[in-house]
């Protein structure tokens, strides 16, 4: 008798468990679906300007990274 009880409150609380789990994964894939065209035209907007500001500072073989530079075969 114990361990019916014992297997039915696991289930419950199992069942709890997973519909909770969906619940919050259908409400989080709902937010992302709204929030997709926002965040896609406030990225375009960044992108662009980064572009804008490092056209001015390209080469025409490439961006240079300035920093520190130390030979690692030295040691």
């Amino acid at each position: 008798m114990k361990n019916i009880l014992t297997g039915v409150i696991a289930l419950v609380i199992g069942f709890f468990a997973l519909t909770f789990a969906a619940v919050m994964g259908l409400t989080m894939a709902l937010i992302a679906f709204i929030a997709q065209p926002f965040l896609k035209r406030k990225l375009a907007k960044e992108f662009a300007t980064f572009n804008a500001a490092q056209a001015d500072n390209t080469t025409p073989k490439g961006r240079v990274i300035e920093g520190e530079y130390e030979p690692v075969q030295g040691r």
